[in-house]
């Protein structure tokens, strides 16, 4: 972990790991690490420490993962959707099958939609509810989705072959 204000040295260094870390989240308290030895591992960042290692699956690896204030939804090998519960010690709560054909490589948590990507070339929208109700499905003409990004009612997604965005349309736009 790097502070931008001390310089090039890191400020603190950790492994909680055995394998490949794949995705990283972090809040102001907390940095959230999903690695191919099939756990996530907590750090707190007041501490100093590793606080917890959640292990996901038995049989593949997480591959995504969203934290906000009151979720951590993690996306896993299998096409599965856990939660963990960031107020009760990121104990997992639950674990939801998708649609999905392949892993879940992307997860954002937006206002009224839950979004996950997959290696299926497909995106799923959803609603954030228990359990998610699915809303509607994005195809990508791509390729293969290797990464996803929310951010202002604008998804984009890059697929092996080009990027596509996807933005709502404004009410009074001619299309």
């Amino acid at each position: 972990m790097f502070d931008p204000r001390s310089g090039s040295r890191p400020i603190a260094t950790y492994r909680p790991h055995k394998s490949a870390v794949i995705r990283l989240a972090m809040s102001s308290h907390f940095v959230l690490s999903a690695s191919e030895d099939k756990t996530v591992s907590i750090w707190d960042q007041r501490a100093g420490k590793t606080m917890k290692n959640v292990t996901i699956s038995q049989e593949t690896f997480p591959m995504s993962i969203c934290m906000k204030s009151d979720v951590v939804y993690v996306g896993d090998g299998s096409a599965k959707l856990h939660v963990l519960d960031p107020k009760n010690d990121f104990e997992p709560v639950r674990c939801y099958t998708t649609d999905h054909k392949k892993g879940i490589n992307g997860v954002h948590l937006a206002p009224g939609c839950l979004i996950t990507s997959s290696t299926d070339e497909t995106v799923r929208i959803s609603s954030p509810t228990d359990p998610p109700r699915h809303l509607t499905i994005l195809k990508s003409n791509y390729g293969e989705i290797a990464s996803t990004d929310y951010l202002n009612d604008v998804l984009a997604v890059s697929g092996t072959e080009g990027i596509e965005i996807w933005r709502p349309r404004l009410r009074n736009e001619y299309v």
